[in-house]
């Protein structure tokens, strides 16, 4: 009988870190693997010890000490990457030891979960930060890669950082406001994890994966909240090509500003996507979609902001 894998997270206190945690424990997925194991700092943490008290694993390691890192993954297959993009040279840590001779790793899913910024034709420090990684670690050979790209957050999206201001009811499009963009929660993102890698052998993993929970325009989504309960909204818009040019002439650590300019210029379309391979005909859950959260949010998402 074929050994199962042990799956382990880095990050899994995290926002996101959490829900791919909550996937990989759950029941349905849960037999696909021999051990979840949750790598922390802390392991009487409160979230250490929930997570304990579900049934994964905890291992603890010294953000101080490389040895302990490479320690911490001593038997494990399959390293999942949650950790956030502030994390004091954490990851590059984890990729000299995810690459060190004594790595059992098999399959190495870095921190990405957003859009393919690999296809962007300007540089910012985030998303160099995460090609610098990519490269760091794709010198071991028999080690597979799989970068996911959800899209953005649905549930970080709705908010005045990405000129849609629900409680003073302006929305803010850059362009016609109706491109399709992708949009996915972060529970479907730690179910679509989870379901992957219980479902796809660590042999015939894919390069890439594409999610997309919904699909759609600025205009659909202010049509959305407004019948959900965010009564009339003021929409203006700002030209798309001189946005896009004063924004990458000012470059800043925030990425808001110019995922803004990247939703307009159709770059964050998952249409064609992974959906069916990991969640076929939506039998094991039901993706949320933009209409569901307006209505979850009474149409004014992140209005106490």
């Amino acid at each position: 009988m074929e050994k199962l894998p042990v799956v382990a997270v880095a990050g899994g206190t995290g926002v996101l870190g959490k829900e791919i945690v909550r996937g990989l424990l759950d029941p349905q997925f849960r037999g696909k693997y021999q051990d979840v194991i949750l790598l922390t700092r802390n392991a009487t943490s409160p979230d250490a010890l929930d997570w304990t008290s579900k049934g994964a694993t905890v291992m603890e390691y010294s953000a101080d000490n490389d040895q302990s890192i490479v320690t911490a993954l001593v038997g494990v297959d399959v390293l999942v990457n949650v950790v956030a993009s502030v994390d004091n040279g954490f990851k590059s840590k984890l990729a000299a030891a995810v690459t060190s001779p004594s790595s059992n790793v098999k399959l190495y899913i870095p921190s990405e979960f957003g859009v393919e910024h690999y296809l962007h034709d300007f540089q910012h420090p985030e998303w160099d930060k995460k090609k610098a990684h990519f490269d760091a670690v794709s010198g071991r050979k028999d080690l597979k890669l799989c970068l996911i790209f959800p899209g953005l957050f649905m549930e970080h999206s709705i908010g005045p950082w990405f000129g849609l201001n629900t409680k003073e009811g302006k929305y803010e499009f850059i362009g016609s406001g109706d491109t399709p963009v992708s949009f996915t929660s972060i529970a479907d993102i730690g179910k679509a994890v989870a379901s992957a890698l219980a479902n796809i052998p660590v042999e015939s993993f894919p390069e890439k994966l594409y999610f997309s929970g919904d699909a759609v325009s600025l205009r659909q989504i202010t049509e959305s909240m407004k019948a959900a309960g965010a009564g009339e909204i003021e929409v203006s818009k700002l030209d798309q090509v001189a946005y896009k040019a004063k924004t990458v002439s000012t470059p800043g650590l925030n990425p808001a500003a110019y995922l803004r300019f990247l939703m307009a210029e159709g770059k964050i379309d998952n249409r064609r996507n992974d959906n069916e391979l990991v969640n076929p005909g939506e039998k094991l859950w039901k993706w949320k979609t933009m209409k569901g959260y307006a209505e979850e949010t009474r149409g004014r998402p992140w209005a106490n902001l």
